[in-house]
């Protein structure tokens, strides 16, 4: 007999059954799988997400009852393939947050640029990269990023041990889609201002180098609560002082040493 898709609120009551689409279903469950891995989280890996902690999730939280028939083979073949969306929506979800607060940060920046001297450029760039990476910490002072990183350190903490395929590939797809996005900002960023990657290196290895400060400074953020303390510096087109956090004071280091001013540059 096919499992039904009419779920009940109450099983121990007669009330009307809900009909529930495959895809309604599928965001119920979703959702709940989030809320129980955030609340839970990675572990050594998403083996604790089972379909029977996650559906009575649902029970208890939404009052209503779903069986595994009803999800097994109709909306995810296997529990392990549920585990795997579960986890690739966070770090998905979050990568997209994390680069929507860091493009935000050009509006901010925009308003206090100033393009007359080559001086004023590069401060210009720099106050440009401060309001980003504090707009990015920001949005990564989440738990769905603590779940993130969790992910990049369990996949690479044993080096004696390969982790499961089936979460190593997703999060190096979607790492791989979010660095060329990243990459695009920074072309922005470096174009907006007048600025160019220094002949004989490589824009990829500069974001490489980027990404890598960022990922370090989010894993320890996760492992030290309170971690990042701002420096106080004097921002030079308006004599303000502003609060530099330590991300943005490295990144703004690896870009003094990967671009200089594009002498062809015109505004």
């Amino acid at each position: 007999m096919a499992a039904s898709p009419y779920l009940s609120s109450n099983p121990h009551t007669v009330e009307p059954k809900v009909r529930r689409s495959r895809e309604e279903l599928r965001d119920l469950i979703l959702d709940a799988g989030r809320d129980v891995l955030l609340s839970e989280g990675l572990g050594s890996g998403a083996e604790h997400l089972t379909f029977k902690r996650v559906l009575a999730h649902v029970e208890a939280t939404q009052g209503i009852r779903v069986t595994n028939a009803s999800v097994i083979r109709r909306i995810w073949d296997n529990q392990n393939e549920f585990q795997l969306e579960v986890v690739s929506s966070i770090v998905n979800a979050q990568g997209d947050l994390e680069l929507a607060a860091a493009r935000g940060a050009f509006d901010d920046a925009l308003a206090i640029m100033d393009l007359t001297t080559p001086e004023l450029r590069r401060a210009s760039l720099s106050e440009l990269i401060r309001v980003a990476c504090a707009r990015y910490i920001e949005s990564a002072s989440t738990s769905d990023a603590a779940i993130q990183m969790a992910l990049a350190i369990y996949i690479s903490a044993n080096p004696h041990t390969s982790p499961s395929p089936s979460l190593v590939e997703p999060f190096q797809t979607i790492n791989d889609r979010l660095t060329h996005e990243y990459m695009a900002l920074y072309k922005a960023g470096l174009e907006l201002v007048g600025w160019r990657i220094k002949p004989g290196l490589s824009f990829e290895d500069g974001a490489a180098t980027i990404s890598a400060l960022a990922e370090g400074v989010l894993m320890r953020m996760v492992a030290e609560s309170g971690f990042l303390p701002t420096i106080l510096q004097v921002r030079p087109m308006d004599g303000v002082t502003v609060e530099w956090t330590l991300l943005a004071i490295g990144m703004n280091q690896i870009v003094d040493f990967f671009a200089e001013a594009d002498p062809d540059w015109t505004p």
